[in-house]
Formats: structure tokens, sequence, C-alpha cells
């Protein structure tokens, strides 16, 4: 299957520092694949990159084919790539319904009634009720919860995540795990950047692991946990991180 999305040789610099690259690095409609490595080692700058918010030093971007290292981030998500943040990506001031009608004009919907607010509320497992409360005014885990939906009315091809799980309870983490399955069975591609390991390599299906800002191996989720080079950078080496 040709990859919706495709880095050759992408790199950038800071002053003169290089904080990513060079990373060759492809993703599929229907595929999750996790980006972990070490603080410091250059995920969120990819995923900046990626989404057209920095502009690489060097190398290329490719979506379905086509290079988009000049398209603005904007276009992008029209394009069906779409990113989330680590913060609350919701308007505070204004109820969860006027949040997702603002993405749905955004995005062209003919429909922004109650009936495609309550669907994407669904999508990601928040209850009905939360559709007169003020953004502002939900949970850390609702508040992310709403935030992929809001990328998600958006109707992505692939949808990068920057590390959706950081801050939730039990309950949260299995609603984000259960909406990340269901893009999966949507044939929507996830691209995640993640620290909580635990739960983010069982739904991989395949992993990448980046170390001073280069790709350090690839593959499986086994596969990864089973390199020695890979325990050694972020795991430090640990015996117990291998059984993990």
């Amino acid at each position: 299957m040709n990859p919706l999305l495709r880095t050759q040789m992408l790199t950038k610099h800071f002053a003169g520092i290089r904080a990513v690259g060079p990373v060759d690095f492809t993703a599929t409609s229907g595929e999750i694949v996790g980006i972990i490595g070490p603080n410091g080692c250059g995920k969120t700058t990819f995923f900046n990159v990626v989404s057209g918010f920095m502009k690489p030093t060097a190398g290329q971007v490719f979506w379905e084919g086509q290079d988009i290292v000049g398209v603005p981030a904007h276009r992008r998500a029209r394009l069906g790539m779409v990113r989330t943040f680590q913060e609350r990506m919701v308007f505070p001031g204004t109820p969860v319904r006027e949040n997702l009608q603002t993405a749905l004009i955004q995005y062209g919907a003919s429909d922004i009634g109650d009936e495609a607010v309550t669907a994407a509320l669904d999508y990601v497992g928040l209850p009905h009720q939360v559709i007169d409360q003020m953004a502002g005014h939900l949970s850390w885990g609702e508040c992310r919860l709403l935030g992929m939906a809001l990328g998600l009315v958006l109707k992505p091809k692939i949808l990068l995540l920057d590390e959706p799980f950081a801050g939730l309870n039990r309950v949260g983490a299995e609603r984000v795990t259960s909406t990340l399955r269901r893009l999966r069975g949507d044939g929507i591609g996830a691209v995640i950047v993640e620290h909580e390991m635990d739960l983010l390599l069982p739904l991989c299906d395949r992993v990448v692991v980046l170390a001073n800002g280069e790709v350090l191996a690839e593959g499986t989720s086994q596969e990864i946990l089973q390199r020695e080079d890979v325990r050694t950078v972020y795991f430090g080496g640990d015996p117990v991180a291998r059984d993990q």
C-alpha cells in the first residue's frame, strides 16, 4: 500500500543545532504508528515540521505522493492531515456545542446541528450531557477527548496525536484507546507521540524510535522491546523494561 504520508531526509536545525534528521518516515491509511524516544529526541519537533507549523531546514514531506513542504498547516489539515497538541484544544469560553460547530463550519459541513455534534461526542466517548457545558469547565480528560473530537470532525485521513494519554485517569485512557481502535477500523491512520508505553505499544501496528533526532529503530512493539540499543537509549537498559 502506498503511504499517505512520507518524509524523505527531513531535517530541522535551530541556530545551527540539529534537532531532527535526517528522517525517512511513512504512514498509511488505517495504520497506528507510535513514535517514541527519550525527552529531547525531536518527537514534537518532527510533528511540528510534518504538520506545517515549522519549516524544515532540509528534506521533503509528501502527502499522497505530492511534495507539501510549502503548504501551510491549515491547508494540510484540509487535505486530511490533522494534528492535536498536548494542551487543551478547546475554546474555553464557549459551550461544547459551539466548539464542535465551529470545527464543522471550518470543515464546510452542511449539517452543524445537534445530530452532527452528538455523533462527534459518541465517537470519542463523551456523554451527551456535556453539550451545553462551557468547554473551560470540563475536566482535563474531557478536554483532551473534546480536542480529539474537534480533530475528527475535520474528517482526517491521518490524525497526528501528541501525547493523547498525558494526564488521563483510567476511564479517560480507556476512551482514548477505544477511539484509536475505532479509527483503525474506519480506515483512518494515526501517528502517536507518547510516553505511556504500556498504553501505546499494544495499539501500534508499527513503532518508530527516535534518538538524537534520528530513527534508531523501527518495527513491531515486540521487535522494538527486544532490541538492546533501544532499551539502552529509552529504558536505560533496565532488564525489568524488557518484559513490559
